[in-house]
């Protein structure tokens, strides 16, 4: 029975954010744990191959991954390989877009050191978020390449799949893909791209097709922008068993996607983070959501931001009002043994506030990850988190004793509305703030994103 190892290692980098991932921030599972969160098992054992275990190990988005994190996971990974030396095949669930301080790409770090190990025969698999930043080598490391088809993401499942029943195709038949990567040189706002809308709609739908017949796999890369790498950027790779078919269909997706690159837009208002407020106070709506884009955790931001919240604090709104969540650990540890009732001075915001209630916040697996204590400024709750958190669905709320379904207004540190939030939003505003996850290329300063970029610069290309 041939062996094919399954791995998983990601954490989408943002070099603008301060909080570096530590070793607890992963969400980790070892052996055969790890298949309670990857469904590619059954795929290789019904084709006959044994599943060969080695980590999970995946963070929420933070700043660079530190050399010593990395390697602390990277190294469990290689045992595995080291063990099995004369697997067929290697599988892993990455993000795309780790950055690791001193050495750049984590996804083809870690590749290159498998390859030193296993045969050239042994086909190596990844399946990869739709915003990773791919290396000009990741195809001389990775046989076979599926990356996400929907923003925000829900085929993850589907995705993995595609990149393991690939694998098993070639092993099975005894051939050897090729892989093609294209780089397109934007850097879109991230949030404009979604994949329900045109033109990536049509675009993705060309890809689906595209992979029925023509090769094993179609993918668009809508690049990162927050991370500043010499591989930031939008790109397209695609893999088969013909190279010119290959590399013909991989340059037409570019020039296609490049050719849409003036065609995305906001799906709803987006607008400095003091219009937001005002249109939010003067809306007729029951529910109007605001999401922080600067400071968005699920980009990677730290969470700490007070910038809208001080504006609605200013405002006293009639409006009842959430802002959710604000990390502050200081403040979670000096105000905690206050009672719900008390009146507590909160000194970065010079106020007087009333504690609302005491909760709990949940990690990006929802599980229990620290404290939070909801505050009162007038008819402004503020929930504040020892920890980063990112509140994505009601869930979040509930964990936290606040009911979102009481509230007219709502602010999240998000960037677009999570899928599970848009059910309770009759309007949607998206505040354009500061922060290490401004969608603002401009005001990103990339230094070593290569040029020109667009729309950082205006230029003809043609793949």
């Amino acid at each position: 029975m041939g062996k094919i190892i399954v791995a998983s290692f990601q954490c989408e980098s943002n070099s603008k954010a301060k909080l570096h991932p530590s070793i607890a921030d992963f969400e980790y599972f070892k052996g055969q744990d790890i298949f309670k969160k990857l469904a590619v098992k059954e795929i290789f054992e019904q084709a006959g191959f044994e599943a060969v275990p080695s980590v999970y190990a995946v963070a929420l988005p933070s700043a660079t991954v530190t050399e010593d994190v990395y390697f602390h996971f990277e190294k469990q990974i290689m045992q595995t390989v080291n063990e099995n030396p004369d697997a067929e095949g290697v599988f892993i669930w990455f993000h795309g877009s780790m950055e690791v301080d001193n050495i750049g790409s984590g996804e083809l770090y870690l590749l290159k050191e498998i390859r030193k190990v296993v045969s050239r025969d042994c086909l190596i698999a990844i399946s990869l978020d739709a915003h990773a930043n791919i290396t000009d080598e990741l195809c001389d490391y990775a046989d076979i390449i599926s990356g996400f088809k929907t923003v925000p993401h829900i085929d993850q499942v589907e995705c993995q799949q595609r990149s393991a029943n690939a694998l098993v195709y070639c092993l099975k038949n005894k051939v050897k893909p090729y892989a093609c990567m294209t780089r397109v040189p934007f850097l879109l706002k991230n949030d404009t791209l979604q994949t329900a809308y045109s033109p990536l709609k049509e675009l993705i739908e060309m890809t689906v097709e595209l992979e029925k017949s023509e090769v094993l796999t179609a993918n668009l890369f809508l690049g990162h922008c927050w991370i500043d790498a010499p591989n930031t950027s939008a790109s397209t790779v695609v893999c088969g068993l013909d190279k010119d078919k290959v590399e013909s269909v991989s340059k037409d997706l570019a020039n296609r996607l490049w050719a849409t690159r003036k065609d995305y837009k906001f799906l709803c208002e987006a607008e400095l983070p003091e219009e937001c407020v005002k249109r939010a106070i003067e809306g007729k709506e029951n529910r109007i959501f605001i999401t922080d884009s600067g400071d968005n955790t699920t980009a990677g931001a730290e969470g700490e931001s007070v910038e809208i919240l001080e504006l609605l604090v200013k405002a006293n709104p009639a409006k009842k009002t959430c802002v959710a969540g604000i990390t502050d650990d200081e403040l979670i540890e000096k105000l905690w043994s206050a009672k719900d009732g008390d009146a507590v001075e909160v000194e970065k915001l010079n106020v007087i506030a009333k504690v609302k209630s005491h909760g709990e916040i949940l990690g990006w697996a929802k599980e229990i990850i620290g404290r939070s204590l909801t505050l009162s400024i007038g008819n402004v709750d503020v929930v504040f988190t020892e920890k980063r958190s990112a509140f994505i669905e009601k869930g979040n709320f509930d964990k936290a004793n606040v009911d979102l379904l009481s509230y007219q207004i709502v602010v999240v540190k998000l960037g677009y509305l999570f899928t599970e939030l848009k059910p309770y939003a009759d309007r949607e505003l998206f505040a354009l703030s500061d922060g290490a996850s401004c969608v603002e290329l401009a005001r990103l300063n990339l230094k070593n994103i290569i040029r020109p970029m667009y729309p950082l610069d205006e230029f003809e290309f043609k793949a």
